[in-house]
């Protein structure tokens, strides 16, 4: 179930964690935190899945954008292609090309100085769990804009923790 929530406080629609969990998911975030803070990019893919989830990484240049627009005009199940098989991404490519796109010097400064809010959802039968940052508060951007929140989501394997995905509401 996934849903919205507010602040550092109880997230909304998502699922508590256990104390152990929380824990493992703080010290996950810290390691996570600073690899990507000092752009550890072997760091990055030791501690990853080989493909995560980024819906922001399928079209963040021009020509990613021109695929998708293709995509939409060219094939009836464009939505499902999206969805089940762009929007993961080899972390070897997100590492080259997203990597820089998206971890810029601003983004790392509200990352790190956020407080997250922790939480775990259930995503196709697997516990995602979610350390989720108010990249821009209420009003920060614009009058009136909603903000956004930025969710970096983990999975629990036989090793450890692994970076599964990037996303943001809205």
């Amino acid at each position: 179930m996934s849903g919205l929530m507010t602040g550092p406080g109880p997230a909304y629609g998502l699922d508590i964690l256990e104390n152990r969990e929380k824990i493992e998911l703080i010290n996950t975030w810290k390691i996570f935190l600073q690899a990507v803070s000092t752009r550890d990019l072997n760091k990055i893919r030791n501690i990853s899945v080989e493909k995560i989830r980024c819906l922001s990484c399928v079209d963040n240049t021009a020509e990613e954008d021109r695929e998708i627009e293709n995509l939409q005009t060219t094939n009836l199940d464009w939505y499902k292609k999206l969805y089940e098989e762009k929007v993961y991404i080899p972390i070897n490519k997100f590492c080259e090309e997203d990597f820089p796109l998206i971890f810029t010097a601003e983004y790392m400064r509200k990352i790190q100085d956020r407080e997250p809010t922790y939480a775990v959802e259930d995503f196709n039968d697997r516990k995602i769990y979610e350390v989720i940052i108010p990249a821009s508060k209420p009003g920060e951007l614009a009058a009136g804009h909603e903000g956004v929140l930025h969710i970096f989501q983990f999975v629990k394997t036989n090793t450890g923790y692994k970076f599964w995905g990037i996303d943001t509401i809205p």
